[in-house]
């Protein structure tokens, strides 16, 4: 047996080759063996400066937005037989899984980031987890909210506030059997891992499975860091783990299939593992497209070991190494197309919310409808609001998800210039959402409010237009966007 040195970190920030020089040398300090860092502000124009600046470590980090999120897990390069496996990681960057081995011991290393924004990604990295997770499984990160608001928090407010999230944090501790390093080694101290003004929390947290408790040697919160006030407003969280030197060398499941030596993929925006899961287990066995002879009910037995098989695909396509199959009515004629089509759909919908916000006096209102059957979408409109939904991509990059609809979107027979909506496929309905926001913002510019109910598709506009208005108006929108709408 050996022990490992764990530190968790929220930095505040590593864009600057100085702050990242910094860390190093504070990891170095702490002697670090594995460190776990969040919000790294890692975007595209950046990531550069990391990858040049890591002597002495093996980095894996997420690549999304050089003002939020960000997650790294760097390994020490004098760590006994670190083997990487592969590695999943969150398109938004919230958390990165890396399956490696340690000392020649399986380890599935999950590195989070909860960011306030993303209510449902906690019970998606759960389901990823539940199928994949192997060997040590060791959860660390930022969790930005605490276990018990009178344990885990001070402030000069004298009542303990209820966080929305915490029942998020707590379903996923529950749902993998986990359990808080720090309640189980030191269940009556108290101390704090972040200091905002005169509020002190224990948001960071390293969480094991039950079974593993044994190998918790100490956790403690680091003060003695001279660089700490410029540096971030959270501490280090250090947990000295047990790991015992096995020479087996256990593959785990998830990389049976599909097993590649590390190759750096820093473009941002990646399909994931865990979304790929997410939607095969949503499948329903009715959908028996195929797909090298295996039926949907075969497939869903399969997925954790199919997931990196897909991500692998799907990357490559997004990248131009692999061709997509252009054959008709692709967008239903195989299961890897159906599941992309719905990573798209559900990435395209979390921008939309079902809450409604104004009130409404239905009386003095006019509605807008998209007409029923087949829609056909100008490109043109359709990468003016992809784009809109990503604001920190340079103006000469596309996003991502744009990409893969170039992909997935049938052309026009007739003209080039127009994708077609069919009823029916998942696609459809996120981007006649997205264009319901669109007409949202043109009504709200030019003359009046306007609501949206997302799931009823209409956009309510918040006075009566007499029929010459509502025409130009329809003209209009089939002008700039190819849609057909109707009052």
């Amino acid at each position: 047996e050996s022990t490992l040195k764990f530190v968790s970190w929220n930095t505040n920030g590593l864009k600057s080759n100085n702050k990242f020089s910094t860390l190093l040398k504070i990891l170095s300090d702490i002697q670090a063996d594995v460190a776990f860092i969040q919000e790294t502000h890692v975007g595209p124009d950046c990531y550069k400066k990391i990858l040049k600046n890591h002597e002495g470590w093996n980095v894996f980090f997420t690549v999304h937005s050089s003002k939020t999120k960000g997650v790294a897990i760097l390994i020490k390069k004098t760590v006994k037989k670190f083997k990487y496996i592969c590695h999943d990681e969150d398109c938004n960057g919230s958390y990165i899984v890396l399956f490696c081995h340690l000392f020649g011991e399986l380890h599935t290393l999950v590195n989070v980031y909860n960011h306030k924004a993303d209510k449902f990604f906690l019970a998606k990295l759960k389901d990823y987890l539940v199928e994949t997770a192997e060997g040590v499984l060791v959860v660390g990160g930022d969790f930005n909210t605490v276990l018990h608001p009178s344990f885990d928090r001070k402030s000069s407010s004298s009542q303990a506030r209820h966080s929305p999230f915490r029942e998020f944090l707590e379903l996923f501790i529950v749902s993998l059997n986990l359990r808080d390093t720090w309640s189980y080694l030191r269940p009556t101290d108290w101390d704090y891992t972040r200091r905002q003004n005169n509020s002190f929390s224990r948001i960071d947290m390293f969480l094991l499975p039950e079974h593993r408790m044994e190998r918790v040697r100490t956790i403690t919160v680091k003060r003695n860091i001279t660089e700490q006030p410029s540096f971030s407003d959270h501490f280090p969280l250090v947990l000295d783990l047990t790991v015992r030197h096995d020479t087996e060398e256990i593959l785990p499941k998830v990389a049976s299939v599909w097993c590649k030596p590390y190759e750096p993929d820093n473009r941002p925006g990646k399909i994931s593992g865990a979304e790929i899961v997410s939607v095969i287990k949503s499948l329903t066995e009715s959908e028996k497209l195929p797909l090298n002879g295996k039926d949907v009910k075969k497939f869903k037995k399969q997925c954790c070991q199919q997931s990196e098989v897909l991500k692998y695909e799907y990357n490559s396509m997004m990248e131009n190494k692999m061709k997509y199959d252009h054959s008709e009515n692709r967008h239903i004629c195989n299961i890897q197309s159906l599941i992309l089509s719905q990573i798209l759909a559900r990435r395209l919908s979390a921008f939309n919310s079902f809450k409604g916000k104004k009130k409404m006096d239905h009386n003095k209102c006019s509605y807008v409808k998209f007409q029923k059957g087949q829609q056909k979408i100008k490109w043109s409109f359709l990468e003016h609001i992809v784009k809109r939904l990503h604001p920190e991509f340079a103006k000469h990059a596309l996003p991502p998800d744009f990409r893969f609809l170039n992909f997935l979107l049938p052309k026009d027979p007739i003209s080039s210039e127009f994708r077609l909506l069919e009823s029916g496929y998942p696609l459809t309905n996120a981007i006649i959402r997205l264009a319901l926001k669109e007409l949202k913002v043109l009504v709200s510019i030019n003359f009046c409010k306007g609501t949206v109910c997302y799931e009823r598709q209409v956009l309510c506009i918040h006075t009566e237009l007499n029929s010459d208005f509502q025409n130009f108006f329809m003209t209009c929108i089939q002008e700039e966007s190819g849609l057909k709408i109707s009052f």
